[in-house]
């Protein structure tokens, strides 16, 4: 008998793409005032997935350094969020474990996003924030 495992791996890995891919990534406000950005989600592959590669599944949050810096992020939200897969599918799983992988990681972020805004960390996006980060 053989085991049904990796035929459940994958499906597994299909289903949560599916609910990623569902679920809202603009930067949104309800209109109640207080209400913050919404939290952008990706799912990435990290190293080559023929030789057991690894996935990385991260949600975050920028902190704006005003609400017309967060206006600006939801115009160019398609490019960010192109940058950011392209920048996550090149990290390496065995970096990213390690708390100096994480915050390198967050500086990219914040680099690559002020590019993408012409924006200086102290007007643009000052920090990001991981709210979920899960490797697969």
């Amino acid at each position: 008998m053989t085991p049904c495992f990796p035929t459940f791996k994958y499906f597994i890995r299909f289903f949560l793409l599916a609910v990623l891919l569902q679920s809202p990534l603009t930067m949104a406000s309800d209109g109640g005032g207080a209400a913050g950005p919404a939290p952008l989600k990706f799912l990435a592959n990290l190293g080559d997935p023929a030789n057991g590669g690894k996935y990385l599944q991260v949600q975050m949050v920028f902190d704006a350094a005003s609400p017309e810096i967060e206006h600006e992020i939801s115009v160019y939200l398609p490019k960010i969020q192109h940058a950011l897969i392209l920048l996550l599918s090149a990290e390496d799983a065995s970096t990213l474990l390690t708390l100096k992988g994480k915050k390198d990681l967050m500086e990219n972020i914040v680099q690559e996003v002020n590019h993408l805004l012409h924006q200086t960390p102290a007007k643009g996006v000052k920090e990001v924030f991981f709210t979920s980060f899960i490797i697969q």
